[in-house]
């Protein structure tokens, strides 16, 4: 079928727009940015370029007024595309889905610029998938989107998104060259803009978004009633370099980040003072900082996680210690405002046991919060008890249960 000519994009532009307006609220502000960053590259007429979630079609209309024609659509949606082909917007036409790594189809490094207008979002494609899109870009390749803000999204996994570039880009896969919020005129509502660079280099081991099998095993063996605490120690030792990207970026962890935003809720005085428990590399410190507290100490039995915290400046003070019985944590009674772990409480790490003795540095009236994988009451012995332990505190009056247990994806 034949491409159209500059008039007839021209008039389907207009056509296009008049349909967003009265059926999309909000999906013109978005191709608009989008298509206007887009132009600001000035890459070669000749690129290649391809739309994800194509959606209507407005988005390549508007950049072929400005001569780019090789523009390829991708989505999940069939009756979409059969839309799409009918109005002549694209070159190819392809069915499928952003669901993971290698969910396109596409070879690795096929495109120039990939672009989406709205989609990443809740219910489309996940901002985990970034990792897809990157994949499928050429070295220096650039990667344009709109989107809600997270705070309107909501979810856990766009709660982690900028967490999750920032991690690739440390990682050396990707540079964020911009990232700026924007009003829509016709919803006042706002949405964020982001330009994002593919780095020079293949993307092997991220890509594959699967943990190691042989880490698998480490990780398992290690959180059981009867392993070693000092083989536990080593083994997060020997782990610290690679820790923050097997866990968030492969893992996709957001229990540091389930945990501050309980934390948050509880609109507490940012001159408090925090201990982040099993503090490893800094994850919840880091993001504790973000919401403006400062007096953040972080306590670990591993050296090897404090020193990468410590690279990062991410506390105040850094205790090195083991969290068991009454009198193992070297802090004075009554000392924080607010105790906070996430991935603390574990097998072979720390225990409900351990609660009274982390109580004891808390003072009257501060809060302890944990974030920990659901199931180990059934795994283990010791976390069978979970519940009588806190039951017990609240019958004696040393505690009491605020909230939960709430139960959350992506652990």
């Amino acid at each position: 079928m034949a491409s159209l000519n500059a008039y007839e994009v021209l008039e389907q532009l207009v056509t296009l727009k008049e349909d967003a307006r009265s059926r999309s609220p909000g999906e013109l502000s978005r191709v608009e940015n989008v298509s206007e960053e887009f132009f600001q590259l000035r890459v070669p007429r000749n690129s290649e370029i391809l739309d994800v979630a194509a959606g209507s079609g407005i988005l390549s209309a508007k950049l072929q007024t400005g001569g780019y024609m090789n523009i390829d659509a991708l989505d999940g949606d069939l009756p979409a595309l059969r839309r799409l082909q009918a109005l002549r917007l694209y070159r190819n036409h392809i069915c499928r889905a952003v669901d993971g790594i290698l969910s396109t189809g596409l070879r690795e490094e096929t495109y120039d610029v990939v672009i989406t207008a709205g989609g990443f979002a809740a219910d489309a494609i996940n901002p985990l998938d970034v990792t897809e899109m990157l994949r499928i870009l050429k070295p220096e390749g650039h990667l344009l989107w709109t989107m809600k803000t997270v705070k309107d999204e909501g979810t856990a996994a766009f709660s982690s998104f900028d967490a999750n570039l920032n991690g690739l880009q440390r990682a050396g896969r990707c540079k964020v060259i911009k990232r700026k919020q924007f009003v829509d005129s016709d919803t006042n509502s706002v949405g964020v803009f982001y330009l994002v660079q593919r780095l020079v280099g293949s993307l092997p081991d991220y890509v594959n978004m699967e943990i190691p099998s042989e880490l698998k095993k480490q990780i398992s063996d290690i959180l059981v009633d009867t392993s070693d605490p000092l083989n536990s120690v080593k083994f997060y030792d020997d782990w610290c370099d690679k820790y923050d990207e097997d866990l968030v970026i492969v893992g996709n962890y957001t229990g540091h980040i389930k945990c501050v935003e309980a934390f948050v809720k509880l609109g507490l005085n940012r001159n408090i003072t925090i201990l982040d428990l099993a503090a490893g590399t800094g994850l919840l410190g880091t993001e504790v900082g973000k919401h403006g507290y400062e007096n953040v100490d972080g306590l670990d039995a591993s050296l090897g996680m404090l020193g990468q915290a410590r690279k990062q400046a991410t506390y105040r003070d850094y205790i090195v210690a083991m969290v068991d019985g009454l009198g193992s944590i070297p802090i004075n009674d009554e000392t924080y405002d607010v105790v906070m772990s996430s991935n603390g409480f574990a097998p072979g790490q720390i225990y409900p046991t351990a609660i009274p003795e982390i109580l004891r540095i808390m003072r009257p009236g501060g809060y302890l919060l944990w974030t920990m994988r659901e199931g180990y009451q059934q795994r283990s012995q010791k976390f069978a008890l979970l519940d009588a332990e806190i039951k017990d505190l609240e019958n004696t009056g040393s505690a009491e249960l605020v909230v939960g247990p709430v139960i959350f994806d992506n652990f």
